[in-house]
């Protein structure tokens, strides 16, 4: 049996290793200073405010995983609770040409909360969107939201999943998974174990099926409020495996991380 399980770890890490060279990844370091996340970075596809008249996510030294830059998202500001940043992928930045009929996209994250968690179950401090560029979401793919008191609750059409416990505050914590274009699903994998299925099926239906695109938002939500609790993200990574990867992914059972991630660090 360990023989068995380390062959096929190693055949994972052959198909993981060359084939997502068609991937975006965003360290917010190399290109980005600190202050806040709008018009970052200095060059090519960029963030922009997309909801909210605050700026109220800011690109800071030494919060990242590894002592790196990352974001941090905090409640002050005074301006609007619910402030949404975009970053509109194209196919230079995704290595690929993105089908929203056909295409398979992987995407990982690491997020953590920067203090206690409050009592909320309600009170939403952070969404991660990817397949919306509007301000409401209406065309999402997928949403994850993250309450104040921890909870995730992931969105599947008229839906919204919950699930307590995962995050420890002050340790980051990789989210991830894969959007299916083709099959209108999605997967989400909190430190490489999966949490959510659908009542019928494996996967999460799309929060919306309409979406179109491979838009990348994120959500600073209810800031100002009195359970909000600040946050940090870093290393956003989205990616369209090559055919070949996806087919060797699919053999050995481990499509659900075909998304390249970093281990859960302090």
């Amino acid at each position: 049996m360990n023989i068995l399980r380390t062959s096929l770890l190693a055949a994972a890490c052959v198909a993981l290793s060359a084939p997502f060279a068609s991937a975006i990844t965003i360290d917010f370091d190399s290109g980005y200073t600190t202050g806040t996340l709008d018009g970052k970075p200095t060059s090519g596809t960029q963030w922009a405010l997309t909801s909210g008249n605050t700026n109220v996510v800011n690109v800071t030294a030494n919060i990242g995983v590894g002592g790196t830059q990352g974001i941090a998202g905090t409640g002050t500001g005074g301006g609007s609770n619910f402030v949404y940043y975009g970053f509109n992928t194209t196919s230079a930045d995704l290595g690929a040409t993105f089908d929203a009929a056909s295409s398979i996209v992987n995407y990982s994250f690491e997020w953590r909360a920067t203090a206690a968690f409050g009592s909320s179950n309600t009170q939403s401090i952070f969404a991660f969107t990817i397949g919306s560029s509007t301000t409401t979401g209406g065309s999402a793919a997928i949403r994850l939201d993250i309450r104040s008191s921890g909870r995730l609750i992931a969105l599947d059409g008229a839906t919204n999943r919950a699930l307590d416990g995962l995050f420890t505050p002050g340790t980051y914590a990789t989210i991830s998974g894969q959007v299916n274009y083709a099959t209108n699903t999605y997967t989400v994998f909190v430190n490489d174990v999966q949490q959510f299925t659908s009542f019928s099926a494996g996967n999460l239906a799309f929060n919306n099926a309409s979406s179109d695109n491979a838009f990348i938002r994120i959500g600073n939500l209810g800031g100002g409020t009195a359970d909000y609790r600040a946050w940090n993200a870093d290393n956003i990574i989205v990616a369209i495996p090559e055919p070949s990867a996806f087919a060797a992914l699919a053999g050995l059972g481990v499509l659900g991380l075909a998304a390249t991630r970093r281990r859960r660090r302090a």
